[in-house]
């Protein structure tokens, strides 16, 4: 059956054609992007930084986390932040396989210009969220370090204070330790009996040697404050435990005990990328983290395999 049209159904017909077209046309684009995007389940993007206060000049570390399910040998769809009132000296990249996927960390060496705010727009990645099939733009938190030109205590890194500060105790406690056991030996040598040479000889009593005790564990220690108070100056406590325990220098950063442990002890990495991921993960993510650090520390501090 022909249909007849007249001349304005005609010129009808084909504006609708053309509007149905450039409908095709915009989202023909999208649709080709989004097939360019890996399908990845990311549970953790997090920017942090391990100073909050830094001097013109000075150079300190930024570090990009990101936790995928899946077991991949790089991130390449990592889109760092841009920098502001900083430069970029440099950056390393760090792979961590855990049990449930791999964790990947990007650290950059940057040296602040001028005194006020060194500034970090927030690490992304464009991605297919695998539930839904649809791409999504997975964004870390911006970040802000202060520049200062002082060197008060209101200026200085409160970490390094807070270092100085328990170095002094200890070594108060230290003194006081070596002054009373001196004083004490002194004490039992005067009260020892003198003997005369026609007396005759007794026995001397057998003392009993108490068996010293263990020296503490610093991270059953330091996992008991945490698991008591619960908050960020405790997990830092606990994370500067594990750091040394992976033979890091003081004042290091995740990065740096990372490659002082090397393949050493692996439970001890997946402990401290756990630790990591519980102080400086997005916010929804890090009451999960803790409480995953805590079942991790129980694990490890038992000589059980960490899960």
């Amino acid at each position: 059956m022909r249909v007849a049209c007249s001349g304005a159904g005609w010129i009808r017909c084909a504006e609708r054609a053309a509007r149905v077209c450039a409908a095709l046309l915009t989202f023909a684009p999208a649709a080709a992007f989004a097939q360019d995007l890996p399908r990845l389940h990311i549970t953790a993007l997090g920017l942090h930084a391990d100073k909050r206060i830094v001097h013109p000049g000075e150079s300190f570390h930024v570090t990009v986390h990101v936790h995928v399910r899946e077991k991949r040998e790089r991130l390449d769809e990592l889109v760092l932040p841009s920098l502001t009132n900083a430069v970029d000296l440099g950056d390393e990249r760090k792979r961590v396989p855990a049990k449930d996927g791999t964790d990947f960390y990007e650290t950059l060496t940057v040296s602040a210009n001028t005194v006020g705010t060194a500034s970090f727009t927030p690490a992304y990645i464009d991605a297919i969220d695998p539930a839904t099939g649809r791409g999504m733009r997975y964004s870390s938190q911006p970040l802000t370090v202060s520049v200062a030109s002082g060197t008060t205590i209101e200026d200085a890194d409160s970490g390094a204070l807070d270092r100085l500060l328990r170095t002094a105790v200890l070594t108060i406690v230290a003194v006081v330790a070596v002054l009373a056991a001196g004083i004490f030996g002194l004490l039992r040598l005067r009260r020892r009996p003198r003997f005369v040479a026609t007396a005759t000889p007794s026995s001397a009593p057998v003392l009993q040697t108490r068996k010293a005790r263990p020296p503490g564990d610093p991270v059953r220690e330091a996992l008991a404050v945490y698991r008591a108070r619960g908050d960020d100056a405790s997990l830092d406590a606990l994370r500067n435990v594990l750091f040394t325990r992976a033979g890091a220098a003081p004042g290091a950063t995740f990065a740096d005990a990372l490659r002082a442990l090397g393949s050493r002890d692996p439970q001890l990495a997946r402990v401290m990328a756990v630790a990591e991921r519980a102080r400086f993960g997005p916010a929804h993510e890090r009451a999960p983290a803790a409480r995953d650090l805590l079942v991790a520390l129980d694990a490890y501090v038992l000589g059980k395999p960490v899960a």
